[in-house]
């Protein structure tokens, strides 16, 4: 008997109706899918082609692969779905437009249109066997699970049913659409019988029916001529061209990746080299950093977001490059660092942004230059008032670069205006985020910037008033000592406003027992005649430890409260070391010389090993009787010998002709010796000239 769940369309739970609605439902959505593969892959060949000069040709080239390589993978799944192939004319047409896909005909109008149609049939039912091979004049049709009898004659076989939908579709679209024959193939392909013979043969049937043709029908060998010239083309000629163009595409994405991955792996390695280039100069100049994983990780991060911003704005955005913030990067290392460090970084970046950019050189140069000039105006920052005069700066450097590109490359007026105003744009926000961002990295780096000192030399800081006020002689003495720091600085290119300020804060623990310190003193009682001198050198020492308790307290940067315990570095209590050796020789008792030093540790930077040498000559100059410029100078040489023999300074990067430096010249106007001479009121005096006494 033949097999049928039900009669009525309405109510009919057919299984086969139901899959193939679903597979041809599912065609269209892979043809649609088809169509927009092919179309990108055309936009991307016009994309290679205009941008092959370009400086976005490697995303260009990048997508063109990618939308292949899709346009490969989608036409495989459909020749593994579908036993027929896509080369017949109207197919071509119909997968191949000429615009943009979302412009094309309504899809769903031409999908309802060929599903009605056969649903029509399988309305009527349509047997698995040609109906001439029925040898009954009556069938039994199972409907809901109750026998019908009919004529054989009241059901189609396929090619009745065939020949109906082909009449329904001459009815439905109009002459010239190339529907009329897509819908023919594609009832041809997905109307399946829905009346079977014998219900456990059935499901063996539906799975054979929907299985697609065979991929294969043959092989082609190695070398093989496939079609000569002036041959005429056959079917099987057709094929074989078809597949041989199937495998050519695919070896070609397969080529295209490889080429993908060694283009990556070489950009990578020039990314390294250009990076090693910048993190060797931190080796070889600034070791120091180097060693500070916090300020190597912080440098890394401006990297990153110099890099990662380029990449969002150039790559995802698409915005033009001359909005990449490359000056803020400069900016922020300069003034965290040094200018050294924010050029050479900046010379990393620009390199490195370049290569991203498809080996852009005008993005390399305008980045030095700007970059450069931002590091000169922003490389001793002492007024806010500097960030704007930089943006000027940055305006006027931008104009001068765009018009010197401009010109040499004959770029038009309207190209290099519009240039002109993006780095405007770019040098207005720079200086500005450059501010927001130092302050938000010395809190969570615990960097020192010049802007910190400058606010620590206010007198209405907590702690310097409490010193002005508590230690006033100790006060006047750090305002001398950083005089001279200062000069010492400018003198050998230091650090002159950190010498400053850390004069300023290195003799803050003498606010504890203030009146134990000769300079605070003022002629009264003095506190150590009444103790032995190891006690006396231990309340002198201690005002190293209370200093470093107080800088903590009032949270005194680490540059700064290094200079606590590094301006004495392991140097004697000298007068009471004396006379504890002087009784010690009435008694013939022994003395703990360590009892009497420093606990140090000595000096390890220039700007330490400055104020070392400037504390002590302030205290000794103010010792001498009658001084004059020779008497002090004669102090300046004991002093800095004193500490060279004593190994004070074996930690300290100060080379000889530094010290010299330091030291000044009587005649001169750096260093120690001029700053001691004005505060002392000393001229110099010069031999009578006996040929006109009145010169003298």
């Amino acid at each position: 008997s033949m097999g049928e769940k039900s009669r009525d369309q309405q109510n009919r739970n057919d299984e086969i109706v139901a899959k193939q609605t679903d597979a041809l439902g599912e065609f269209f959505a892979i043809t649609n899918e088809l169509r927009h593969a092919i179309w990108r892959l055309e936009e991307s060949k016009r994309l290679v082609y205009e941008r092959r000069y370009h400086k976005q040709y490697e995303k260009a080239r990048s997508e063109f692969v990618s939308d292949s390589t899709n346009l490969y993978i989608l036409t495989n799944e459909f020749h593994r779905l579908y036993s027929f192939t896509v080369n017949k004319p109207d197919w071509l047409t119909y997968v191949t437009p000429g615009q943009d896909p979302k412009n094309m005909k309504d899809l769903d109008r031409n999908t309802d249109r060929v599903i009605q149609i056969c649903k029509n049939r399988w309305t009527e039912g349509i047997y698995d066997i040609a109906i001439s091979d029925i040898a009954s004049n009556k069938v039994t049709v199972n409907q809901s699970d109750v026998p019908d009898l009919a004529s054989p004659q009241s059901f189609n076989d396929l090619q009745m049913a065939w020949t109906k939908a082909r009449k329904e579709l001459l009815s439905v679209f109009s002459d010239g659409d190339i529907f009329r024959d897509l819908g023919y193939d594609l009832i041809v392909e997905f109307m399946k019988p829905n009346l079977l013979f014998d219900l456990e043969i059935t499901e063996r049937r539906q799975i054979e029916s929907l299985n697609k043709v065979p991929r294969s029908q043959g092989v082609v060998l190695e070398n093989e001529l496939i079609v000569d010239a002036n041959i005429r083309i056959t079917d099987d000629v057709l094929q074989k061209l078809n597949s041989l163009s199937v495998a050519v595409t695919k070896q070609e994405t397969n080529s295209g990746w490889v080429k993908i991955a060694w283009s990556f792996l070489g950009r990578i390695i020039l990314l390294s080299v250009v990076v090693s280039l910048f993190f060797a100069f931190l080796v070889v100049y600034r070791v120091t950093i180097f060693r500070d994983w916090k300020l190597v990780l912080l440098i890394s991060i401006v990297f990153l977001l110099q890099l990662g911003l380029a990449h969002i704005f150039v790559i995802r955005l698409e915005w033009s490059e001359y909005l990449i913030p490359v000056t803020v990067g400069a900016m922020t290392l300069t003034i965290l660092f040094d200018a050294r460090i924010g050029f050479m970084a900046t010379t990393s970046m620009a390199i490195l942004m370049g290569l991203m950019m498809g080996q852009n050189i005008d993005l390399v140069i305008v980045s030095l230059f700007t970059a450069t000039i931002a590091v000169y105006n922003i490389r001793q920052l002492r007024k806010r008032s500097q960030l704007f005069i930089t943006m000027f700066a940055l305006i006027a450097a931008s104009i001068f670069v765009v018009l010197g590109l401009g010109l040499f490359k004959e770029h038009n007026w309207l190209t290099m205006l519009n240039d002109i105003q993006l780095l405007t744009i770019n040098s207005i926000l720079a200086p500005i985020v450059t501010y927001g961002m130092i302050g938000l990295f010395e809190i969570l780096f615990e960097v020192t910037t010049d802007l910190t000192l400058i606010e620590l030399l206010d007198y209405d800081n907590p702690l310097l008033k409490r010193s002005q006020q508590e230690t006033n002689g100790t006060f006047n003495h750090s305002i001398v000592v950083g005089n001279l720091a200062e000069s010492c600085a400018n003198a050998i290119g230091a650090h002159s406003l950190l010498c400053r300020v850390g004069a300023y804060y290195h003799d803050i623990g003498k606010i504890v027992k203030s009146e134990y310190f000769i300079e605070n003193q003022y002629g009264g009682e003095n506190k150590h005649d009444s103790l032995t001198h190891t006690m006396s050198a231990r309340i002198i020492r201690a005002h190293v430890k209370e200093g470093l308790r107080l800088a903590q307290e009032y949270a005194l940067p680490k540059l700064v409260s290094d200079f606590i315990p590094m301006h004495h570095g392991t140097t004697r209590v000298e007068y009471f070391y004396r006379m504890a050796l002087k009784d010690a020789e009435e008694t013939g008792a022994t003395v703990d010389e360590s009892a009497f030093r420093y606990p140090g540790p000595k000096p390890n930077t220039k700007e330490t090993g400055i104020l070392m040498i400037c504390e002590a000559v302030e205290a000794a100059v103010r010792s001498i009787k009658q001084p004059d410029i020779f008497k002090i100078e004669a102090m300046i040489d004991k002093i800095i010998k004193g500490r060279i023999d004593d190994g004070q300074l074996n930690e300290c990067p100060l080379t000889l002709d530094e010290l010299n430096k330091i030291k000044g010249t009587v005649d001169g106007n750096i260093g120690m010796l001029p700053v001691l001479r004005g505060i002392y009121h000393i001229r110099i005096e010069y031999p009578d000239d006996p040929k006109n006494p009145a010169s003298a």
